[in-house]
Formats: C-alpha cells, sequence, structure tokens
C-alpha cells in the first residue's frame, strides 16, 4: 500500500470513529461528568487543605485518565462487533492504517479526558499550569491511546477477555502516571521525567505498531 493510500485509509478510518461518536455521542456525554466526578470526590477524599490538595493534583489528573483508558478499550472495536462487522473492516482495511485510524480516535478522546480534568483540577486545586505539564499530556496520552488501541482489539474477540482489561491496561500504562504527575508538580525537575516520558511512549508505540497486524489475524 503506497503512502498517500496509507494516508487516505488512515483519514477514512478515523473519520468513521469521530461519525460512530457524533451518532451516539457516547464519550461527549460520559467524559465531562466522569471527570467532573472524579476530580470532586479526589478533592474531597485528598482535602481539605490547600496544601495537600496541590500536592496530589497532578496524580488526580493523571488517575482519570488512565481510568479511561478501560472504557475506552471496550469501544475500540465494540461498535464493529455489536453490528458485526469487525470481520469485514479487517479484511478491508490494511492493519496499519486501521491501526493508525483507531490510535488517532482514542489519542483525542483521552487528550479531551485530559484536558477536561485538568482543567477542573487548575480551578479546584488552585494550580497553575506548567509547561512540562502540557509535554507530558500530549505524550502520555498518545502513549496511553496506543496501548488502549492493542489491548481493545486484544479483548475484542471474546467477551470472557473483558475481564482481563483493567488487569492489562492499568498497569501498562503506570510509567504514563508516574512521569505525568511529576512533569504536573511544581518544583519537580523536568528533564528526566520529559526523557522517561518520550522513551515510554516510544517503546509503547513501537510495540503496539508491531503486534497490531497479529491480532487482527486472530
Amino acid at each position: 500500500m503506497t503512502e498517500p493510500t496509507t494516508r487516505a485509509a488512515t483519514a477514512a478510518v478515523f473519520r468513521r470513529e469521530v461519525a460512530v461518536e457524533l451518532a451516539g455521542r457516547e464519550a461527549l456525554v460520559t467524559t465531562a461528568p466522569f471527570a467532573a466526578a472524579f476530580v470532586v470526590l479526589a478533592g474531597l477524599s485528598f482535602g481539605p487543605t490547600p496544601q495537600h490538595l496541590a500536592a496530589t493534583a497532578g496524580g488526580t489528573t493523571w488517575l482519570a485518565v488512565l481510568v479511561a483508558t478501560v472504557p475506552l478499550a471496550r469501544a475500540v472495536a465494540g461498535a464493529e462487533m455489536a453490528e458485526d462487522s469487525w470481520d469485514a473492516l479487517r479484511g478491508l482495511v490494511a492493519p496499519n492504517p486501521l491501526f493508525a485510524g483507531k490510535l488517532l480516535a482514542t489519542w483525542a478522546a483521552l487528550a479531551l479526558t485530559w484536558v477536561l480534568s485538568g482543567a477542573l483540577v487548575t480551578v479546584l486545586f488552585d494550580v497553575p499550569v506548567l509547561p512540562g505539564a502540557l509535554y507530558g499530556g500530549a505524550v502520555g496520552t498518545l502513549a496511553l491511546a496506543a496501548a488502549t488501541t492493542t489491548f481493545g482489539v486484544l479483548v475484542a474477540s471474546g467477551a470472557r477477555r473483558n475481564g482481563l482489561l483493567a488487569a492489562l491496561i492499568l498497569p501498562a500504562g503506570l510509567p504514563a502516571l508516574l512521569a505525568g504527575t511529576q512533569l504536573a508538580t511544581p518544583g519537580v525537575a523536568v528533564l528526566p521525567w520529559s526523557i522517561l516520558m518520550t522513551l515510554y511512549a516510544m517503546a509503547v508505540l513501537t510495540a503496539a505498531w508491531a503486534v497490531f497486524p497479529v491480532l487482527l489475524e486472530e
């Protein structure tokens, strides 16, 4: 498949994901209430002093993102499985553009969760937005999106595997949680944690890109 054809197929898969979301509005309807509830409950449990809230601000944002990966992973191939069109889709679209299109859609959903959670934390916990946190948010959500897409396809072939999602994806996302939290914490050296987040994202993307075609053959 040539590069223009690959880009076109990737764009087509991404547009389909957006169309499915706009038709059902599941992520749009659930993300904002989930982020709000998570941040408020975290604030109540970690508070009430401003010092305690400030110390847990970065971790609260990334915990919300990490927890959101589980339902998003179930939705990676959820619409196709419900319509019994998953086999047809993976037969029509090559593995690389199929992965890329699904990855972009999942990345957008996780980035939205990060933005909403981070905005609420900034307001309610009264903490600043650090430049390192912005870098960590972009790169970390991309890495988590790659893991979410891969594990979502892995469990798509059997309903009994859905119980494995949390056990698989939550531990896999711990480096993003750790590095993202540190990058959002004032006074912490940015460079080492930025390097860790970058290396983690590169490793996850490389592994997901290599494994995805094999998963489609199951």
